[in-house]
């Protein structure tokens, strides 16, 4: 069991730090329900970006495929995949690594690519 709290930090990587200081990790989704429930309570109320603890690699490899994609928690992608459906914005370069959902605008399981430095919301998942 696990809860969900705001973490505070400009950055993607700022973010991961301070969920792990609480004991957790940025949000990983690992089902549609758990997903909905995260952007319900959380997410919808600001109609905000929010990082996923979820990235793509930036050295090859198809960055539109989620299944191939790292998660912080060191699950298996193409597991989680296969229960979300998940799918992201086509990019250039893979020079954009670190991925984003919206609450609205078909971006709940539409993934958005964006430079870990710029400033987002984030969640993390910390044991109850």
């Amino acid at each position: 069991s696990s809860g969900i709290n705001a973490v505070y930090g400009k950055q993607w990587y700022q973010r991961r730090v301070r969920g792990n200081l609480y004991g957790g990790h940025l949000y990983v989704p690992n089902d549609l329900n758990e997903h909905r429930f995260v952007e319900s309570n959380q997410v919808a109320i600001h109609h905000s970006w929010t990082w996923l603890g979820v990235w793509c690699f930036p050295n090859g490899g198809d960055s539109r495929d989620p299944s191939q994609f790292y998660t912080v928690t060191g699950e298996d992608m193409r597991v989680i995949q296969k229960k979300i459906n998940a799918r992201t914005d086509p990019i250039n370069e893979h020079d954009r690594p670190c991925l984003l959902f919206h609450p609205r605008h078909d971006r709940t399981m539409n993934w958005h690519h964006q430079h870990g430095h710029e400033g987002q919301k984030a969640i993390c998942e910390v044991p109850l």
